[in-house]
């Protein structure tokens, strides 16, 4: 929706923006992974994979994938992305496809026969933006982000290894540049909840 922020789970390559090389940041690539992203606009789209070679030579029936162009702004870069579509959806399940057997057919091509149907499978796979809600994130995949708020779920703490748990809970509440908030579980008097409780006022303790 306008307005969401948005976060890229993968390098977003050229293919994937109308805008092509001339926005690149690297040969190729358009966006890193973890970018923070802000929609502005979102428009249907029927992506027709014969734009990209399906179809030309390799016994594939050219695809049309329906999906949604993101019109975002990453910093002061303006740009109209093609998103991948949603896990699960028909459209995936199409695309997935197209590449499952682009990717059997090069392979079976071998090394000197391949590489044309190598690059249509990049091709292909880059032509779709994968981006994700920057409100939920993983602790791990919100590194190098920063929110005004966070809201950090008590499930941090289930890595038995302590450092890791102490790595974890730093990651998490440094994301934060206004405030904080420490989500446990509703209140209870099971053992679970108790020791939730006891392992986040530990470690506040250790802070004060």
């Amino acid at each position: 929706l306008p307005g969401e922020v948005l976060i890229t789970r993968a390098a977003v390559m050229a293919p994937a923006c109308r805008d092509g090389e001339d926005a690149a940041e690297e040969p190729d690539m358009l966006l890193g992974s973890n970018r923070e992203l802000v929609v502005r606009d979102v428009t249907p789209e029927r992506c027709d994979l014969a734009d990209f070679g399906v179809g030309s030579g390799d016994g594939l029936s050219a695809t049309v994938i329906d999906t949604l162009t993101a019109e975002v702004e990453a910093g002061e870069t303006r740009l109209s992305l093609r998103l991948l579509p949603p896990v699960g959806s028909a459209a995936r399940q199409q695309l997935d496809g197209v590449l499952a057997r682009l990717r059997q057919q090069a392979r079976d091509a071998g090394k000197k026969d391949g590489r044309g149907l190598w690059r249509r499978f990049f091709l292909v796979r880059d032509a779709f933006a994968s981006l994700g809600p920057a409100a939920v994130l993983t602790v791990h995949r919100s590194q190098g982000s920063t929110f005004g708020e966070v809201f950090v779920a008590g499930d941090v703490f289930w890595p038995s290894d302590e450092q890791l748990r102490r790595q974890l809970v730093y990651v998490a509440v440094s994301r934060a540049s206004q405030a904080v908030w420490l989500v446990g579980a509703p209140a209870s008097s099971s053992a679970s909840a108790q020791a939730e409780a006891q392992r986040w006022q530990e470690w506040l303790a250790a802070r004060a």
